[in-house]
């Protein structure tokens, strides 16, 4: 899945892999470059893996990759946990054919991990939900119980 906020950008190589990849490299490139070396990798073509610059070539692409990559994500990450919304998607209009009085139902409270839901004080919620329904059958007991004492 291409990520937007890579595509066009320009990495340096090091000094050891410029005879393999230039003096710099779009984010294109190394994608390109990646998928040749993991097939050549994948079919055993140990000659063609090693005229596209072999293991440490590989290794080079993945890591730069995977560093930007991380990075777009913790900046993500980081601005959701702080309340911003929609960090993930695409900036959009909200469709206002839906009907925004309609009641969805029920929470589902098992739903999640315990970090998730405390970021989102969505773990609060939960905890008073459970609260008014372990309430609720206490009164419910406590009406069963004097309705017995009664007969």
């Amino acid at each position: 899945m291409a990520n937007s906020q890579m595509q066009g950008k320009s990495y340096a190589v090091p000094e050891n892999l410029i005879s393999f990849l230039g003096t710099s490299v779009s984010y294109e490139n190394l994608k390109m470059k990646k998928t040749r070396l993991s097939q050549a990798k994948e079919a055993k073509n140990l000659e063609e893996f090693k005229r596209l610059g072999g293991e440490e070539v590989l290794k080079f692409i993945e890591n730069t990759l995977k560093t930007d990559r991380d990075s777009i994500y913790n900046t993500k990450k980081v601005g959701m946990d702080t309340g911003r919304e929609n960090q993930f998607l695409k900036t959009h209009d909200k469709d206002k054919s839906k009907n925004p009085t309609k009641v969805g139902g029920l929470p589902k409270i098992n739903k999640g991990d315990v970090s998730r839901k405390i970021m989102s004080n969505k773990e609060v919620y939960n905890e008073s939900f459970e609260q008014e329904i372990s309430q609720m059958k206490y009164l419910i007991e406590y009406m069963n119980n004097n309705k017995k004492q009664k007969l």
